[in-house]
């Protein structure tokens, strides 16, 4: 059995939730959906409920908190922590369950942007085959573990953005993540929203503030700007 947690916050604007949800269902092995929502004022709920009555509210919440309360309310084994705006592929959970009958203790999907520029193809090419092997890995290649490491780690640390990559370091004490081949689709919208080749600049930009360690809100509310995807301030 797996559990399946998301973080919701006015998803309906993406146009990808109910394939994310729809992607679930045509998997072969059995599941359990977890919602966490930021109290969304848009249809999210209702289109959640039609999925799953495992819907919890958490209000002014980031992401980390979000997934943190969504872990607390699940109960299997495995736990995958779903981006709201990623399909996985088709029956994918098989290969998911058997990964993890392994020594191996985390993995991720390989990514795939739903965009044909080429430098998004560079930028999901780098990240599967670049930064996973310094153990980073991104919620949009929805990371899935086993429980009881999840539970060693102290989970996610409750900060607006990288908290991620600081989940993925403290995972690093336990093992390297492992990325199995079956591959997923993310959604671009930050990058056709605002020019890829500006928002590839602008996640540089983060990553170097991330490495000054500057401060978690200050970075989130440049990276954010008024899109408020994942925090509304």
């Amino acid at each position: 059995m797996i559990s399946v947690i998301f973080s919701t916050n006015n998803e309906i604007r993406n146009n990808y939730l109910k394939k994310s949800f729809d992607a679930i269902q045509n998997q072969d092995r059995k599941y359990e959906i977890i919602v966490v929502d930021n109290w969304s004022t848009d249809n999210t709920l209702e289109l959640c409920k039609k999925y799953t009555k495992k819907i919890y509210n958490l209000y002014n919440s980031n992401r980390a908190q979000r997934f943190n309360l969504g872990f607390k309310k699940s109960i299997w084994d495995i736990v995958l922590f779903h981006h709201p705006v990623c399909i996985l592929p088709t029956d994918s959970f098989w290969n998911l369950e058997k990964s993890l009958s392994w020594k191996n203790i985390r993995w991720w999907y390989t990514h795939s942007f739903d965009n044909d520029s080429f430098l998004l193809k560079f930028t999901s090419w780098y990240s599967g085959q670049v930064r996973w092997q310094r153990g980073i890995l991104y919620v949009d290649h929805c990371i899935f573990a086993k429980r009881k490491i999840v539970e060693k780690t102290n989970i996610f640390w409750e900060v607006d953005i990288f908290e991620d990559s600081i989940f993925s370091k403290n995972m690093l004490k336990y093992s390297k993540p492992i990325i199995i081949k079956d591959k997923l689709i993310t959604s671009a919208r930050r990058f056709t929203k605002r020019w890829i080749i500006k928002q590839s600049l602008v996640n540089m930009l983060m990553k170097t503030m991330y490495y000054l360690n500057m401060d978690h809100k200050i970075m989130n509310k440049l990276y954010e700007k008024k899109d408020g995807f994942n925090v509304k301030y």
